[in-house]
């Protein structure tokens, strides 16, 4: 197994998931457009935050290190998960001795590709038609006692959001090195095969629990999988983001079909999981999965079936 993606769907209450720039007293949604419409969308940055912080939630003794003033982490991919999984650019002092190497580094800036890669949620619901204004009041304790604030608008929708990410499990645990005589790259793991595995089950665990986006202290929502497909891969690809595709309500079960096909050529397990009421033509998509002989169960035990089927594959 050298891959693992996963797309899925998630509905919101009303929301703001990710700001834009806004202004002093008005915080607005990111948004893109298509064909002159308006879409709401979180960028792959707040994206990989929230994952990241789903995965320090739930950590047990493992190690997970916290970015300095300037945003820089430890960098020690063999020690810290975090470092691992989603990657760094940071400085290194001179003479530091970095796993699988016996001399100490000669200082400077590192950085390290995430083997966990993260999609923006893209809106598939027009955003004028899903949204409005609402408002909410900052106080400020004056001199001698007295009080006084101000409005501040905030735009908040529900939408309908597709999410995805896809896991390089061969780069888990370990760092390509060059053999300078064979002009060749091989990977260096730091870790035994057991432990590159609970990493990666770490990141499936996140997208069940996650939760640490933005204003959720007056804006409770939840965005963890409503529908969600998830494929364990002999190659990497990206192929399945592809997937799902929905208008009106419906799933594109045409192009749902065609990606299905194209990712079963190079994944012996594909895993399906549904929450009802997400989509118009629910029956329709359980139908087309089971005819594609995919696994249809509940999101969560999809989710767990996955991890089930992680413990007993070879990386």
């Amino acid at each position: 197994m050298k891959c693992i993606s996963l797309v899925w769907l998630s509905q919101t209450d009303l929301t703001n998931l990710n700001s834009g720039e806004g202004e002093a007293n008005f915080i607005d949604v990111k948004k893109y457009k298509k064909n002159g419409v308006e879409y709401p969308y979180v960028s792959g940055q707040a994206m990989r935050f929230y994952i990241k912080e789903a995965v320090r939630r739930n950590l047990n003794n493992e190690y997970m290190c916290v970015p300095n003033d300037k945003g820089e982490t430890c960098g020690n991919i063999q020690k810290c998960i975090g470092c691992d999984l989603l990657g760094f650019m940071t400085t290194i002092k001179k003479g530091t001795v970095l796993p699988g190497y016996s001399e100490g580094h000669p200082g400077g800036a590192i950085t390290r590709v995430s083997p966990v890669k993260v999609s923006p949620a893209m809106g598939l619901l027009p955003f004028e038609d899903n949204a409005v204004v609402d408002f909410l009041t900052r106080r400020h304790k004056m001199a001698e006692g007295e009080m006084s604030g101000d409005i501040v608008n905030v735009e908040i929708g529900v939408n309908l959001y597709k999410c995805g990410i896809t896991v390089d499990a061969v780069r888990v645990g370990g760092e390509e090195k060059i053999d300078e005589k064979s002009r060749t790259i091989e990977i260096e793991y730091y870790l035994d095969e057991e432990e590159r595995k609970k990493r990666i089950s770490k990141v499936l665990e996140a997208i069940r629990y996650i939760s640490d986006y933005s204003k959720q202290a007056r804006l409770l929502t939840d965005f963890t999988p409503d529908l969600i497909l998830i494929a364990f891969q002999d190659v990497y690809s990206h192929r399945l983001q592809k997937a799902l595709s929905v208008s009106n309500g419906a799933m594109d079960l045409e192009r749902l079909e065609a990606v299905i096909n194209d990712v079963k050529e190079y994944s012996p397990k594909i895993i399906a999981g549904i929450l009802p009421g997400i989509i118009e033509n629910e029956s329709d998509v359980k139908a087309k999965l089971e005819e594609l002989e995919v696994e249809v169960k509940s999101t969560n035990e999809a989710i767990t079936e996955s991890l089930k089927y992680l413990s007993e594959q070879t990386l």
